[in-house]
């Protein structure tokens, strides 16, 4: 059996441990923060406590350890990748995909990438490492989406559509097929993108434009 940590300790990571342990195949060791105290109580779950056992520097590679990072910010989430394989040489990371997900089998998931209940990902899509697929989000087929990005609850996309690298899709947003959205982008809620959107641009609304460029 897998021994899995999460790293990260907030509501995201919370979520994430939930839906590992549905999947019954994992010893679930705790959470890994750099950010809060050793020792410090995480989750209660059937009387069962676990806790932040320490900062990354202190994790130690064992045979059968891996890992996720269980943080819903694209740049955080990549920030905190840099900062595991700086420190932990061939460090590795586990896939996250809930029981009560609907994935084709011809779909291909990066490493650390998390999906959550209710979501559905059609055939011949393509998700890259450490991505969030949300709760219900509904990918569409030959979808390519990139490393660090992340798609909020009840996401809809068309077919063909390309999201590039660390971008944010914000909640109950719908993207039109074929459309391409670049790297570091963040749409905002409820929008719907039926043009492409540059890299690094802010944008939202129905139809989605435009706001301004993102740092």
């Amino acid at each position: 059996m897998k021994k899995l940590v999460i790293f990260g300790s907030g509501c995201h990571a919370k979520v994430v441990f939930s839906e590992a342990l549905k999947l019954k195949k994992f010893k679930l060791l705790g959470f890994v923060d750099d950010y809060e105290k050793k020792g410090k109580l995480v989750l209660k779950i059937k009387n069962k406590k676990y806790y932040n056992i320490g900062k990354i520097k202190n994790l130690k590679l064992k045979k059968n350890l891996y890992g996720v990072i269980g943080v819903g910010s694209s740049a955080l989430r990549k920030k905190i990748f840099h900062e595991i394989i700086k420190q932990i040489k061939n460090f590795k990371f586990e896939k996250i995909i809930s029981k009560d997900a609907i994935i084709d089998q011809t779909v291909k998931l990066g490493e650390g990438t998390v999906v959550i209940s209710n979501s559905i990902i059609n055939r011949g899509t393509t998700i890259g490492s450490h991505c969030l697929i949300n709760t219900s989000s509904s990918i569409d087929h030959d979808n390519i989406i990139d490393n660090f990005v992340s798609i909020s609850p009840g996401v809809t996309t068309g077919g063909r559509v390309k999201i590039g690298e660390k971008t944010f899709i914000g909640i109950g947003s719908t993207i039109k097929n074929s459309t391409k959205i670049g790297k570091n982008v963040l749409v905002g809620g409820a929008s719907f993108v039926n043009k492409n959107l540059m890299n690094n641009s802010l944008a939202y609304g129905v139809p989605a434009k435009k706001i301004k460029k993102k740092n």
